[in-house]
């Protein structure tokens, strides 16, 4: 755009790499096709900049860990937008399952109708795929509920485009110590879906929109506790405001380890899943 909104004030920049060693802004924020989030990153790094990175962060695991230790030894944040994450229901979705007795049975699934060509998604050249584009969700889903990376793993890629043969689909199938287990279902190639279900000693709990709630969602959480039905409410929430928030904060108080080690799992998370599904 050429002018900036109404109330605003600041300078427009044409250029990246100009807005980057110009602008007096603390923090970059990198919200560009999937195969360019590693050069961008790096630059911003360099400029002794904090940065925030769309989801996926990176397209391999080696460029995660690379980032994230120029990131701390300049001394400087990098965090992942998996924004859903900041939303209230997942707090209120944790705290149900560590009252339970945690979670026994996680299952999530988030689908999409199919894309049109033109999105860069369809195109594995811009870092495409429903692997980097949903696979982060399904990371995020396993660190949230489970914590720790899974003793076994299983990843098929179950579609693909027709035209540019880049993976639409994908099914995941997880276990974890103490018998506990992880299976997802995700792409865009199917009518829309996007819920989670954990399931624990003696409660299940459903959430909807889990991944994407609007704003002004005041979700409910469908509850079965002993086989008894209820539900319960859940405030609306910004999922982005509540994550650029929460960024902001750990800035301020110089506390973002906890940031670098979220990226780091879902970084390894989605390494395993992509090494799975090549290998089937």
């Amino acid at each position: 755009r050429t002018s900036l909104p109404d109330n605003w004030s600041g300078k427009i920049y044409d250029d990246y790499r100009e807005a980057i060693s110009n602008s007096q802004a603390e923090v970059v924020y990198v919200s560009l096709v999937n195969s360019l989030h590693e050069e961008w990153v790096a630059i911003a790094l360099r400029s002794e900049k904090h940065v925030i990175v769309d989801k996926p962060a990176f397209l391999s695991l080696a460029a995660a860990v690379q980032l994230i230790e120029i990131a701390t030894k300049n001394d400087l944040c990098l965090a992942e937008a998996v924004v859903f994450s900041y939303h209230p229901q997942i707090a209120a979705l944790e705290k149900l399952s560590s009252e339970t007795g945690g979670t026994t049975r996680l299952i999530a699934t988030f689908t999409i109708p199919p894309l049109h060509i033109d999105n860069f998604r369809n195109h594995p050249e811009l870092g495409g795929g429903s692997l980097w584009d949903l696979g982060p969700y399904a990371a995020a889903a396993s660190r949230l509920f489970f914590g720790s990376l899974p003793e076994k793993l299983t990843c098929n890629v179950v579609s693909n485009h027709p035209e540019t043969n880049v993976d639409t689909g994908f099914s995941v199938l997880a276990s974890y110590n103490g018998g506990r287990s992880y299976v997802g279902q995700f792409g865009f190639d199917t009518e829309y879906q996007n819920w989670l279900t954990f399931i624990g000693p003696g409660i299940a709990v459903t959430a909807d929109r889990i991944f994407t709630a609007p704003p002004n969602l005041e979700n409910q959480l469908e509850v079965s506790r002993n086989s008894q039905k209820s539900r319960v409410p859940v405030k609306a929430g910004d999922s982005f405001e509540l994550f650029f928030r929460s960024v902001i904060s750990a800035i301020d108080g110089r506390s973002w380890s906890g940031l670098a080690e979220d990226l780091m799992y879902d970084a390894r998370m989605l390494d395993r899943m992509r090494v799975s599904a090549r290998a089937s």
